[in-house]
C-alpha cells in the first residue's frame, strides 16, 4: 500500500498524542476529580482517615477548660484495648518469627488503630497486622480499640490519636514510676544496711545518687488499619529516616509514610542532603491523611496542649497542618498508602472514585511528579487540564481528517486505527474533566468555621 507523506505526517502525529494521552490521563483523573473534591469540601468531608471515638465516649477531648501540660500527660488514658485478632494469628505469628528484611530501631513504639464494631468479620485488623508482620513491625505494634463516634465521625478519628497520644505518655509515666519505685527501694535499703553497721552516720550523710529520668523526644509510628503497602519499602528509606532523625539536621515535627498527593494548595520539596526525604507544604483543610506517620514527643505535647486549650475544633489533619506548617516531611517514595478497596466508614458514596485513585502505582507516580517538578497542586492542575485539551484536540483533529478523506476519496490510505484511537481518546480526555467534575461531592449545608460551630 502507498503511503502519501502527509498520512506518515497523520500517523506520527497520531503515535505521539496516543503515548501521550496514555501518560498523562491516569495523572489528570487524579488531579482533576479528587482536586476538584476537595476545593468544594469543608472539613467534614474527608476520606482520607478512619473514624473513631473513645469507648465508651468521653468529653475529655472536647473540653476548651486549660490544664497544665504535666496533667495531660499523666492523666488516666481512655479505655482502649491492645488485643490480638485469632483469625489468622497462627500464620502471623510464624511469618513474624522469621528475621524481618527491615530494620526498624529508630521507631521506639508503634500503635496500630482499630475500630471493632466497623470491622464485624475481622478483615481490616487481620490484613493491617499480616502487612505489618511481612516488614517486620508486627513485634512492635500496641493494637488500640475504639468505637466509631457515630454522631461525628471526623471528632471520633481526632479522639484517637489524641487518645493514642495520650494513652503513650500514660504508659511512659507509669513504666519510669515503677523504675523509680524500683531504684527508691534499693536505695533505702542500702541506706538502712549501712546504718545498721554505723548507727552514727545519718541518712543524709549517705552519697546515694538519685535517679534522674532524663528528657527523652522519643519516635513513635501511629498507622491506622486501613494501611496498604506501595511495593516501595526498602532498607535505603528507613535509614535514611535514621539518619535524618539522629542528625537533626532540620527541626522535624512529623515523618508521614503515607500521604495522599491529590489535595490543594500541596507543594513537595525535595531535601538537599536526604533524597529519601521530602518536605511537605500545605494550607490547613489540605488534609494529607494520617494512614501512617511518626511523631516525636515533643510534637505530641504540643498537640496535646493545643486539645486542653481549645478542645475538638478541626480534623486531626488540620490541626497537624496549623501547629506544624514547615516541619513534616514524608519518606520519598512512601512505603504506605491507604487501602484502594477498603470500605470507608466516612464517606462510602466515594468509594469508587477513592478505588480508581489509591491505586499504588498512581499514587506513586504523582508523588513522583510533585517531588520531581517542586510545583504545587494548584499549578499542576491547570497545567494537566490545558495538556489534556491539547492533546484531546489534536487526537480529534487527526480523526477529522481521517473522516473527511475517507468521505471524499471513498478510502483512507493510512492506518484506520490509529486516528480511531486517537478518537477515544480525544472523547476520554474531554470526559475526565466532566467526570471530576460529576464526582466531586456537593458542598454540605453546615460549615466548619471555628470552635463555636463544632463545640456544641
Amino acid at each position: 500500500m502507498v503511503f502519501h507523506h502527509h498520512v506518515h505526517l497523520q500517523s506520527t502525529i497520531s503515535m505521539i498524542l496516543l503515548i501521550s494521552v496514555a501518560t498523562t490521563t491516569s495523572c489528570a483523573w487524579a488531579f482533576s476529580t479528587n482536586f476538584i473534591s476537595n476545593m468544594v469540601c469543608t472539613k467534614k468531608k474527608r476520606f482520607a482517615t478512619p473514624i473513631f471515638q473513645l469507648s465508651p465516649p468521653s468529653s475529655r477531648c472536647f473540653t476548651s477548660a486549660m490544664q497544665p501540660l504535666s496533667m495531660a500527660v499523666s492523666a488516666p488514658s481512655a479505655p482502649s484495648v491492645s488485643s490480638s485478632s485469632a483469625l489468622s494469628e497462627e500464620a502471623i505469628k510464624t511469618s513474624s518469627s522469621s528475621v524481618s528484611p527491615y530494620n526498624w530501631s529508630s521507631i521506639d513504639s508503634v500503635y496500630l488503630i482499630t475500630c471493632p464494631n466497623g470491622d464485624p468479620d475481622s478483615k481490616r485488623i487481620t490484613r493491617a497486622k499480616q502487612i505489618l508482620s511481612d516488614v517486620g513491625l508486627i513485634d512492635k505494634v500496641t493494637v488500640k480499640e475504639f468505637e466509631t463516634d457515630d454522631e461525628d465521625r471526623i471528632r471520633g478519628c481526632y479522639t484517637s490519636h489524641l487518645s493514642v497520644m495520650r494513652d503513650h505518655f500514660h504508659s511512659a509515666a507509669t513504666a519510669n514510676g515503677r523504675s523509680s519505685n524500683q531504684h527508691k527501694n534499693a536505695h533505702e535499703t542500702k541506706e538502712e544496711w549501712w546504718q545498721g553497721f554505723f548507727p552514727f552516720l545519718n541518712g543524709n550523710n549517705v552519697d546515694v545518687q538519685t535517679e534522674v529520668v532524663s528528657e527523652t523526644n522519643k519516635n513513635i509510628l501511629v498507622l491506622e488499619d486501613n494501611i496498604e503497602v506501595t511495593g516501595n519499602l526498602d532498607q535505603s528509606v528507613l535509614d535514611a529516616i535514621s539518619v535524618f532523625i539522629e542528625q537533626k539536621e532540620e527541626s522535624w515535627n512529623m515523618i508521614l509514610l503515607s500521604y495522599i498527593p491529590y489535595v490543594p494548595n500541596l507543594q513537595v520539596s525535595k531535601t538537599s542532603n536526604n533524597k529519601s526525604l521530602v518536605k511537605l507544604s500545605c494550607g490547613i483543610g489540605s488534609a494529607l491523611g494520617t494512614t501512617a506517620y511518626i511523631i516525636n514527643e515533643s510534637s505530641m505535647k504540643r498537640i496535646i496542649q493545643q486539645d486542653n486549650e481549645r478542645g475538638f475544633y478541626a480534623p486531626i489533619p488540620d490541626l497537624m497542618a496549623e501547629l506544624f506548617p514547615s516541619s513534616r516531611y514524608a519518606a520519598y517514595p512512601t512505603p504506605f498508602l491507604r487501602a484502594p478497596k477498603m470500605a470507608s466508614l466516612v464517606n462510602p458514596q466515594l468509594d469508587d472514585l477513592r478505588e480508581l485513585l489509591f491505586q499504588p502505582p498512581l499514587v506513586s507516580a504523582v508523588q513522583s511528579i510533585l517531588a520531581t517538578t517542586g510545583l504545587s497542586t494548584n499549578a499542576l492542575l491547570p497545567i494537566t487540564v490545558v495538556a489534556l485539551l491539547v492533546v484531546a484536540s489534536l487526537a480529534g483533529k487527526t480523526s477529522l481528517d481521517a473522516a473527511v478523506e475517507l468521505v471524499s476519496t471513498g478510502s483512507y490510505e493510512g492506518n484506520v486505527l490509529i486516528p480511531f484511537i486517537s478518537s477515544v481518546f480525544s472523547v476520554f480526555s474531554l470526559g475526565i474533566l466532566a467526570q471530576g467534575a460529576a464526582l466531586a461531592p456537593k458542598p454540605p449545608p453546615e460549615q466548619l468555621e471555628g470552635p463555636a460551630d463544632v463545640e456544641s
